[in-house]
């Protein structure tokens, strides 16, 4: 009977986000607290956010209470606060229950593609604000078809990939464009006295880590799954979902990006790596979920707000290009790691390749994804530095107000900085349902990415600096950071 009033009054659950969140106890709810990272996740909202009620649900029992043991919980606490739900297709009604007392879901149970969308679903019936942390575009696609109608009906967003790398390459890439149309707000300003428009002709992202060195192998299996998804036509026919429920997307497409335009930024070949000279960086294209998620961030916000100023269905899309960079005199380094790369999307397009990479994550990784993952003092050494450069459409050398730079820097990126990321826009959906005017965020429900929902929201910059990942506008990538 509890369970079913609970569920009953989440589906009554007003659509506005202030008052839906005023009638909710729990502030969030991290869903696979047991695994890598949502125990990391978990931690991190109980260290540095104690004044939110925070809630964990797992599968077992015995894992949940030792997570709560962790995080400084009693008794008392653990009892009230944790959720076991064995199996979410099963048991949905039960995620539902556990859900329906909560204003936002954290989900961190992995393969995405295995019970994502069970858990997607169960925080739309309780009627919860969702953040993930999956940065594979199949999942982007079935979630949109399955319930961005539903979500947006119902005032509820639902974010993928709340973590790095495509935070910080999303988020970044929107506030260079910001800055640089910012930079050129008067058409004047070009310096050529012919009052036109400057729009942004590229975008580049260079992601580089220091001291990294390992990864939990879990990452590594799900990369393996999204790339035989991609070459065995899975993904092809998701899209075709897409383009069947989606027309708008179709209506809302970009003009195509005049020829006049400069053709910024370079892009690195398949066999040999890049330089940059600003970075003495060698840099090579990164085989991440980045240049699709921002390519589809640009889509959502461009299909949901037509006019919009920046990314509206009158505005070119940039050149984009997502790199790695390594040292500029490691060349050798970069080649070897152009070699692995290149193993590892062949193997991936067959299901033998496939269950070889799952077989053997370490070498086929040069040690970098392990079962065991990384040490707690590996963690605390390594960290991230992502330079974003943005490129306008009168672009030459020696032409500042034609070039914006962003510089995001944070700790170890994949287990320390993606909690911060995650916690970060979520705190940011709890201030917007504070009803607080100044947190703009790009529209109020429906299935999207960072980028698109909020690259012009200034809260979530300051939030995330907050945490310890600093996006800054500079001048030089060598100068001092200077705050947006």
């Amino acid at each position: 009977p509890e369970k079913a009033q609970s569920t009953m009054a989440a589906i009554s659950a007003p659509t506005n986000r202030h008052d839906r969140h005023s009638n909710r106890s729990i502030d969030i709810i991290v869903h696979g607290a047991t695994g890598y990272t949502g125990r990391r996740v978990a931690r991190h909202l109980a260290s540095k956010h104690p004044h939110l009620t925070l809630a964990i649900c797992g599968r077992s029992d015995a894992k949940l209470a030792a997570v709560a043991a962790e995080i400084g919980w009693d008794e008392s606490k653990r009892q009230s606060s944790t959720f076991v739900v064995a199996d979410v297709v099963e048991g949905i009604d039960d995620l539902v229950s556990a859900f329906s007392g909560a204003k936002v879901v954290i989900a961190c149970a992995g393969p995405y593609r295995q019970c994502g969308l069970p858990v997607l679903k169960a925080a739309i019936d309780a009627r919860c604000d969702y953040l993930d942390l999956c940065g594979e575009p199949q999942f982007f696609d079935d979630a949109l078809v399955s319930f961005d109608r539903q979500a947006r009906d119902l005032g509820l967003l639902a974010v993928h990939a709340a973590a790095f790398d495509c935070v910080p390459a999303e988020l970044g890439a929107a506030l260079a464009e910001r800055q640089l149309l910012l930079l050129n707000e008067n058409p004047s300003s070009s310096g050529d006295g012919d009052g036109e428009t400057v729009e942004c002709a590229g975008i580049e992202v260079i992601h580089t880590v220091q001291n990294v060195a390992s990864a939990n192998a879990t990452t590594f299996h799900a990369a393996v799954d999204g790339f035989y998804a991609a070459s065995s036509g899975e993904l092809s026919v998701s899209r075709k979902k897409v383009k069947e429920s989606y027309p708008e997307f179709k209506e809302t497409a970009p003009p195509a990006r005049p020829k006049a335009w400069p053709r910024v930024p370079e892009t690195p070949g398949a066999i040999m790596p890049g330089y940059n000279e600003e970075l003495g960086l060698r840099t090579m294209k990164f085989v991440g979920a980045d240049a699709s998620a921002v390519k589809l961030s640009w889509k959502y916000l461009r299909s949901r707000i037509p006019e919009h100023s920046r990314k509206g269905k009158h505005v070119p899309e940039p050149r984009l290009s997502v790199l790695i960079g390594m040292e500029g005199d490691n060349s050798l380094a970069a080649l070897k790691l152009m070699a692995y790369g290149a193993t590892f999307s062949t193997l991936a397009r067959w299901k033998w390749g496939c269950n070889m990479l799952h077989s053997n994550p370490e070498a086929f990784s040069n040690g970098l994804f392990t079962s065991k993952g990384p040490t707690e003092e590996e963690l605390e050494q390594g960290g991230f530095t992502t330079f974003v450069t943005a490129y306008g459409t009168k672009h030459c050398p020696g032409s500042s107000n034609q070039v914006a730079r962003v510089k995001i820097s944070g700790p170890e990126p994949g287990y320390v900085a993606t909690p911060i990321l995650i916690v970060a826009l979520a705190c940011t959906i709890l201030d917007a349902g504070k009803g607080e005017n100044h947190v703009k965020l790009s529209f109020e429900g429906g299935v999207t990415l960072p980028g698109a929902l909020f690259g012009d929201c200034d809260k979530v910059y300051d939030n995330m600096r907050k945490e310890g990942v600093s996006f800054d506008v500079v001048d030089d990538f060598k100068s001092e950071s200077s705050p947006v």
